[in-house]
This record gives structure tokens, sequence and C-alpha cells, in this order.
């Protein structure tokens, strides 16, 4: 008995047409495709309903389309059909392993149900049996390409909805003036990001290459939105392990050093942790932080007072000049020791010993010193209201 099967006509063994034979066992065939895959099911797990659902269909599509190829024809559905499958099996979660592995365990089952519903199936030569099996691995390929090609398509899609909810996200967060509670818990759901009680906003230069090619995506947990002037904002939830995942997306990310991090904040004001990250990179940039070489963070929370002054330089500069003004009158040596002194003073107020110690001098040398700054300043050494504008005004003339 031999297998004969020229394009374009039905596939038979002997003088019968294999189609008329198994089209009478379509829902035993779709069934043996199911028992197979089920009890070869994968590291996925067995199937959710939905999924199961969807394989069932997939399944008995199969076998029409396997008895169609067998009369001899090629419908152009076929390929849409599979496509339309592998996207509902990304869009359910499932993975496209777990696809192709039902369709290579479906097509060995329906190989192994045909052949022994064949007439003599036993006796066949084994050329003759592989030729059959043939026909039903390039349906297996061609459908595994089709499947494969609409999970791919599938995924991109979903990518780009994700990137575009993610973004409308991040924009709400740094919103100024903040948008309501309920709008942003909306568009995180929708992101499928949990919306934290408190986060933190970093800044941070882009690269300074523009050809730069990112080494990947920043973690799932940071979301991130361009700022301005050439920097990024990455948005995280506060906690212990923030500025692991902060330098793990600017690593990602390829971003120049340092990154600011602003203070934890609720996350509807965002946008008031970006401006101080922002401010505080400012600082940095121009130098008002000192050398910046070798230098990976800086944080808002140990700048504070900087970030203040910086608020409003004007004014801080104003203050600071009135208030050390009975300085400026002395000479430039003896205007940097008094200066000096007032300081320790200040750090140390009414403690000489202290004083000496911190700038090195004998203790006598430091009360001299503090008798001309009394006569400079007067009963302002000893208010904690005049000290603390005077430590401010020496903070300014450090900028």
């Amino acid at each position: 008995m031999t297998i004969a099967h020229q394009p374009g006509e039905p596939l038979r063994v002997g003088a019968v047409d294999l189609r008329d034979l198994l089209s009478a066992h379509v829902d035993a065939l779709a069934d043996a495709v199911l028992e197979r895959f089920a009890a070869g099911a994968g590291p996925d797990g067995a199937p959710d309903a939905a999924t199961l659902r969807n394989l069932r269909l997939g399944a008995r599509a199969a076998v029409d389309c396997f008895l169609a190829r067998l009369a001899g024809e090629r419908r152009v559905a076929d390929d849409a059909l599979f496509v339309a499958h592998g996207r509902a099996q990304q869009a359910a979660g499932r993975t496209l392993t777990e696809l192709l592995s039902f369709y290579r365990l479906g097509g060995l089952a329906m190989w192994e149900r045909s052949t022994a519903l064949l007439p003599q199936a036993t006796s066949l030569p084994a050329a003759e049996i592989f030729a059959f099996g043939s026909a039903v691995l390039e349906l297996v390929d061609e459908l595994s390409v089709a499947a494969a090609g609409g999970y791919a398509a599938q995924e991109a899609e979903a990518r780009r909805r994700g990137r575009a909810l993610r973004e409308r996200l991040v924009s709400l967060l740094l919103s100024d003036p903040p948008v309501a509670e309920d709008v942003l818990d909306a568009a995180a759901a929708a992101a499928g990001w949990r919306l934290p009680a408190q986060v933190r906003v970093a800044v941070a230069a882009l690269p300074a290459d523009p050809l730069a090619v990112p080494a990947g995506p920043p973690p799932d947990r940071v979301l991130t939105a361009t700022v301005g002037d050439g920097r990024l904002a990455l948005v995280v939830a506060d906690g212990e392990e923030t500025e692991r995942w902060l330098a793990r997306a600017a690593t990602a990310l390829m971003l120049e050093t340092p990154m600011a991090i602003g203070p934890s904040v609720p996350a509807a004001a965002a946008a008031r942790s970006a401006a101080r990250a922002v401010a505080l990179l400012d600082h940095v940039t121009a130098g008002a932080l000192g050398d910046r070489d070798g230098l990976e963070v800086v944080r808002c929370d140990d700048h504070e007072i900087a970030l203040l002054l910086g608020a409003a330089p004007d004014l801080a500069h104003e203050v600071a000049g009135r208030r050390l003004a009975p300085l400026a009158t002395l000479e430039p040596a003896a205007r940097e020791r008094l200066t000096a002194t007032l300081a320790a003073w200040l750090a140390d107020p009414g403690r000489p010993q202290a004083m000496a110690d911190r700038l090195g001098l004998h203790v006598q040398t430091v009360r001299y010193r503090l008798k001309a700054l009394r006569g400079l300043f007067g009963d302002a050494l000893d208010d904690p209201d005049e000290r603390f504008e005077l430590a401010l005004a020496l903070r300014v003339g450090e900028r």
C-alpha cells in the first residue's frame, strides 16, 4: 500500500482518501492533541480555563486545517487564524514556549491517532509512515511560525501600551500643581504600577553621547521622564531599597554622574521632590558644593540649608552682607582670622577650649579674638536667633 500525493491533490493511502477517513474523527483528533499536551505540560503548569478554551479552539482549527491540506487545499485564512491564536496566548499572560510546545505535541498526537485509523497501518512501510508524518510536521512548522508572529506582534503592542500608560502616570506624578489622588490611583492601576505612599525623585544628566545605546530598560518599579536641560527624572517608592533601584536604573540608562536624589514626599507631591533634586544638581554643576570628581550621588537630605539659601540667593546675599558687615571693615588677614573664630564660636558657643581645639590655637589666643568679635558684634554672639542668622550668613559667604 502506498501513500500518493501530488501538489493540489488529495493525500491518499492506496485508494483511501485520508480526508474522508479522518473527517469522521475530528473531535477525537482534537481531544488527542489536548490530552498529549496535558500529559507533557511544561514549566508554565496546567493552563487556566480561558487558556484551555483557547487551546481547544486551536486544536480543532489545526485538525480542520490539516484535513484541508490532506484534500490539497491551502486556505489564506489559516495563517490569520493562528496569528490570532498567538495573540490570544500572549494576551492571556502565557508563554510562547507553551504555545509552540502545544503545536509540537499536538502534531505528534495527530500523527499517532491518524496512523492508528489507517487501514493496515501496522503493515505500512516505514517510508510511507514517514511521508504521512512529514505532512503533519510541515503543518506544525507553518502554524508555529504564524502563531509566533502573532505572539510577537501582541507583545510589541503590549509594550507600547505599557510605555504609554507609564508615561502618562509619571507625567501626572510630576504635575505642578498636583493632580487629584483618585486620578493618580486610576493612572497607576492602568499602568500596573503600585502607587506608594511616599516617593523620591532622582535627577541625572542623560548620556553625553547622543548616540549612546542604553544597556537596557530601567527596572519596572522605576518610572522615568525627561525634565529638560538634557536630564532624566527617576521616580521610585521610598524605602530601604530606594537607592539600589535608582542605581540599577541609572546604570541601565547610562546616566551621567552625579545623580541628585530628592526628599521623600507623598506620591501626589512628587514634583516637589523633582524640583529639589534639579536645584541640587544645579548647585553641583555650578561648583557650589565643591569638587564633583568621583561624586556618584548627592542627597537633598544632606544639603537642606544649601537648598534653602539657593531658593532665594539674592535675599540670602543681602542678609549675609548686613549681618557680616562688621567684618568688612577689617584688613583681609584680620577678617579671615576673625571669620574663622566666629565660625568656631557658632559651632561651640561659650566653650573657648573646644574652639581652640577646633582652630588649633592656644585658648588664650581664642579668648583674645573673642574679645575682638564682641567689639564688632556685641550681644549678638549670645542671642540664639542672632547666632542662627550669623551661621546662615557664613554659609552664604562660603557659596
